[in-house]
């Protein structure tokens, strides 16, 4: 396969997240700025260029900043200096400083992502802004491939792949902990995001060991289950108010749609077979037992207990006796168009991960030969 469709796949997954956050909040004023993060996405995943590559991704956290302002300071502030360490991180690879662009693409990952404790700027955007962060979950899935592309392949990454494993472990045990002890949605959904990004975090650090593609799976994967999640919920409180555990249950019978949509992309986020989540959190499994098989245990135990606190979650929110006054709409033809094409994606991957992997592969091990003959060219033959 050529390896060339790599970045166009993994921009269809950013154009679909993208797309899918107008169509469910109907906010055509915003559409010249989802124009310019679309088109600033394709310069990043197409740039042969680190430098311009993460100065893209500034700009696409600027961009993000601008739509936040009005819903969260805190939010809007983190995605600013978001902007800085991209740009940072561009002038690092411009010195030659490899090690330091390294460490710092590192640490725009974990403010983008979400990882603890970096994650007041994705708690802020998740708990205030939904929507923009469905929409900055597209651009972060373009960081991560730039970071595979033009830093991971260093001396310096394979170094501290270890550290990093560990670290993002580490920091997705505690996520979720924090995700038995929510009381609201949004609350769950924060916890949801802040394991998911430990989860990554691993994945992009042991993904210096030719790990490449798995890393990218990992990342695709729980861009989309997390996208799907976020713009169910945002539906769900467009007919109910902020939901709440202590709240009676029973939606499911005047919501059978919306109860489906939730109940699938939380199962996608925990490795629900049929899905890419699934493949996802087997490559992921494989590769951190090769780094430490205590933190293949934590991914395991992690995954475990948001799949415990998303199931106790649904039971409370949807389950039980039925609520007689609930006279609010199910999903309606475009928001089911939107759950049925992220759906769509995240069982095709299940089902056929290769159309993704085998490219990704090809693609992103190119720095790594490159790199190999620099070092030594006798290797080529």
């Amino acid at each position: 396969m050529d390896a060339v469709s790599a970045p166009w796949e993994v921009l269809a997954v950013c154009l679909l997240l993208l797309v899918a956050s107008a169509v469910t909040s109907q906010r055509a004023a915003r559409l010249p700025w989802l124009a310019g993060i679309a088109l600033m996405v394709g310069v990043t995943l197409f740039a042969s260029d680190g430098r311009v590559a993460y100065a893209a991704i500034g700009v696409t956290a600027l961009l993000h900043a601008v739509t936040a302002a009005r819903f969260t300071r805190t939010g809007s502030a983190v995605l600013i200096v978001s902007a800085a360490l991209a740009a940072a991180t561009a002038l690092t690879l411009a010195a030659g400083h490899t090690t330091a662009a390294f460490a710092l693409s590192c640490v725009l990952l974990a403010v983008r992502a979400g990882v603890l404790p970096f994650h007041i700027g994705v708690a802020s955007l998740c708990e205030r802004a939904p929507v923009v962060q469905t929409q900055q979950l597209a651009t972060t899935l373009a960081l991560v491939f730039v970071h595979l592309r033009f830093v991971a392949h260093e001396a310096e990454a394979v170094a501290l792949a270890q550290p990093l494993v560990r670290y993002g472990v580490a920091a997705a045990f505690a996520a979720a902990l924090l995700s038995l002890v929510q009381k609201d949605l949004r609350g769950l959904y924060r916890a949801s995001t802040a394991l998911h990004a430990g989860l990554l975090l691993a994945a992009v650090g042991a993904a210096s060991l030719h790990n490449f593609a798995a890393a990218l799976l990992v990342a695709v994967a729980m861009m989309l289950a997390l996208g799907g999640l976020g713009i169910t919920i945002t539906s769900l409180e467009e007919r109910v108010g902020p939901v709440d555990f202590t709240q009676h249950g029973g939606r499911v019978h005047a919501l059978p749609t919306l109860a489906a949509c939730f109940g699938l992309f939380a199962a996608a986020g925990v490795g629900m077979p049929g899905t890419a989540g699934f493949v996802a959190d087997d490559l992921l499994l494989h590769t951190l037992w090769m780094q430490s098989p205590a933190a293949t245990v934590g991914a395991i135990v992690s995954a475990a207990l948001l799949a415990v606190a998303s199931l106790t979650a649904y039971s409370k929110i949807f389950l039980g006796r039925r609520t007689t006054r609930l006279l609010a709409p199910d999903l309606s033809l475009r928001e089911r168009a939107v759950a049925v094409m992220l759906l769509a994606a995240l069982v095709i991957l299940g089902f056929a991960p290769g159309t993704l992997l085998h490219p990704a592969d090809e693609f992103l091990d190119e720095p790594v030969q490159a790199h190999v003959l620099k070092v030594d060219p006798a290797v080529k033959r």
